[in-house]
């Protein structure tokens, strides 16, 4: 998302939080961002379509500090997999999003719903790819029911937690739990065959459901260039810029390189003005050569 869209949906989701989703006007949004009804119209086709950039935003949020907890770890390793899931909960509790969810859920309109839903499917997604780095590649064809069994698991105990008011309970308590009950349950859908949904039929609902644009590396050797010709960086700063630069440069990427250079680079840019923008570069790199990977 674009700066200028980033600013609009930003004013959009403090009036959603204020006056809530239904109660908030596109003429009140604009008022708010200080631009015409054309600029708003430009960037988003309705005010739901502004609901879910702003859900769109979230998640891209989520995806750059997940991307984060893994350079240089072990994607194996099932703490750090535990501590990603917490990620989303945190944002949408930093963000004040947990009030619109509620509202979304009680609206009544199919549309907001149904952009819900999206946001979940690309959860489960995630979930489902995570699951395979840790219990290996004979999960895949089983991977998509095996999110769907730990995020219904997972969500039911803490509903459960909530309505008995148990609220010390925490998602990480309860995701370590889930994770040993998924030992049992991924060696029967492996082992025994007792997966339930269709393969097909995932296949083709994931093409319909789950597309999504893809980091570029044009895109990042954009922010790399932008990034070395800022003033004020220091000698190693600058070098390690550089560095990567000419790594995504390259005809064929070599990924031992750059997943090396990637840790020290972020590092590089702790407690500058620059480090968000570092970590941004990071993850978004990261994700994009996890994804070739696995193709």
């Amino acid at each position: 998302m674009n700066k200028r869209k980033r600013k609009i949906a930003e004013h959009a989701l403090s009036l959603f939080l204020e006056k809530g989703i239904l109660q908030t006007s596109i003429q009140d949004i604009i008022e708010r961002a200080g631009i015409s009804k054309g600029t708003f119209y430009n960037y988003f086709a309705s005010k739901n379509e502004c609901v879910g950039a702003i859900l769109e935003q979230i998640r891209y949020e989520a995806g750059l500090i997940r991307s984060e907890l893994l350079i240089g770890k072990d994607p194996k390793d099932v703490d750090l997999f535990i501590e990603q899931i917490s990620v989303p909960d945190r944002v949408s509790e930093q963000r004040g999003l947990h009030v619109m969810f509620e509202e979304i859920f009680h609206s009544g309109d199919p549309e907001l719903k149904k952009l819900v839903l999206r946001h979940r499917l690309f959860e489960l997604e995630w979930m489902a790819g995570r699951l395979v780095d840790i219990f290996g590649e004979p999960l895949r064809p089983y991977a998509l029911e095996s999110a769907v069994l730990f995020y219904g698991m997972l969500h039911h105990l803490l509903f459960a937690a909530k309505i008995i008011h148990q609220s010390t309970l925490s998602v990480k308590t309860v995701a370590s739990s889930v994770m040993r009950y998924m030992r049992h349950i991924n060696d029967a859908l492996i082992r025994d065959q007792t997966a339930v949904l269709d393969l097909e039929c995932l296949r083709i609902f994931k093409e319909v459901n789950l597309r999504e644009e893809q980091p570029n590396v044009a895109d990042m050797i954009a922010m790399l260039q932008e990034l070395s010709e800022t003033p004020g960086l220091t000698k190693k700063q600058l070098q390690l810029t550089q560095a990567l630069l000419r790594e995504m440069n390259q005809r064929v990427l070599r990924d031992a390189v750059i997943e090396a250079l990637l840790q020290p680079f972020t590092e590089s840019f702790k407690d500058s003005p620059h480090c968000q923008t570092a970590k941004e570069i990071s993850s978004l790199t990261w994700y994009y050569m996890r994804r070739q990977q696995m193709k």
